[in-house]
C-alpha cells in the first residue's frame, strides 16, 4: 500500500508515496542530530506533496505547516497515526530500494575497500 489518509491540518488529507515522494523526502532530510524528527517531517511532507501532485491539486500547506501538524499529532497523543504513515512509507518498494542503496553507499564510505596484496 502506498496511500493513506488521516485528519491533519484541520481536514482529511491523503498521503501518497511514490517516486516523487522519494525525491521530496530526500530533499527535506536533515542529516544532523535531529535525524529522527527530520525523517518524520520529511515523510509527511513528501506524502502530502506527492498526493497533491497525483491528484493535480495545488498544495495548501508549506513544510513549516506540516512540521507543526506532526507536532500537534504528538501533542494530541496520536502517535499511532504517525506510526501508520511512517509504516506506509517504509513498506513501499520505492523507499525500500532507496534505503538499500543508501546503506550500500554508507557502507562503502565507512568500510574502506580491502586491498589484496600481490605476491
Amino acid at each position: 500500500m502506498s496511500y493513506i489518509q488521516l485528519e491533519i491540518g484541520g481536514k482529511e488529507r491523503g498521503l501518497k508515496f511514490n517516486q516523487l515522494s522519494l525525491e521530496v523526502y530526500t530533499k527535506n532530510l536533515n542529516y544532523g542530530n535531529a535525524i529522527n524528527a527530520s525523517t518524520i517531517y520529511a515523510t509527511f511532507y513528501a506524502g502530502l506533496f506527492a498526493n497533491c501532485y497525483v491528484k493535480q491539486e495545488e498544495p495548501d500547506f508549506t513544510f513549516e505547516d506540516v512540521t507543526n501538524w506532526v507536532d500537534e499529532l504528538y501533542e494530541q497523543g496520536r502517535k499511532k497515526d504517525i506510526e501508520k504513515v511512517c509504516n506506509c512509507w517504509a513498506e513501499t518498494h520505492v523507499y525500500r530500494e532507496w534505503l538499500k542503496e543508501f546503506k550500500e553507499k554508507l557502507r562503502s564510505i565507512l568500510e574502506p575497500e580491502k586491498k589484496t596484496k600481490k605476491k
